[in-house]
């Protein structure tokens, strides 16, 4: 893949990865994290809260979850959700916070 298409690719799935993320009962919403680094930027946005650099890096996704389960079981269930989508590829997991459900 070159140009619009590695551009394309990344957008889907740097938006599947954020809609699988968003669905987790015990994800609040994904966050940019310390500076709003933690994004995917593409032509006309960004995907805040998922960050897919270059293909040896990790993809990263952050987030603020609600505190009803031990933090350790939320980071696992973001992976699986994120491998889901991505395969068995290298995750870093950040809760970058904690809140109560309204």
């Amino acid at each position: 893949m070159t140009g619009q298409s590695d551009i394309d690719h990344v957008r889907q799935l740097a938006e599947r990865i954020r809609t699988a993320v968003a669905a987790d009962p015990a994800v609040a919403r994904l966050d940019g994290g310390p500076n709003g680094l933690v994004a995917t930027p593409l032509p006309g946005g960004r995907v805040e809260g998922v960050r897919i650099g270059g293909p040896a890096d990790p993809i990263e996704v952050c987030v603020v979850a609600y505190l009803e389960q031990p933090i350790p079981e939320i980071g696992e269930a973001i992976l699986r959700r994120v491998r889901g989508v991505a395969g068995d590829v290298a995750v870093d997991v950040t809760i970058a916070d904690v809140v109560a459900r309204s």
